[in-house]
């Protein structure tokens, strides 16, 4: 599986699942300015951090070819 398969499985299909945190008031703050910075929604700045993750984590989920 190469980085865009691997992209593509993790983004795509319905979101039907939530994932719950704790965050300090400053994370929750941070966060939200720089998702007003990006011009883009908290959760798409959250989806977009643990995409990234996986991605850089491909190695557990197959092999991945760059």
């Amino acid at each position: 599986m190469d980085e865009a398969q691997l992209r593509k499985s993790v983004l795509s299909g319905k979101k039907s699942q939530r994932i719950v945190f704790a965050a300090s008031d400053e994370m929750k703050a941070a966060l939200e300015r720089i998702s007003q910075e990006k011009c883009v929604s908290l959760s798409a700045l959250m989806t977009s951090l643990a995409a990234k993750e996986i991605l850089e984590n491909a190695e557990l989920f197959g092999e991945v070819d760059e």
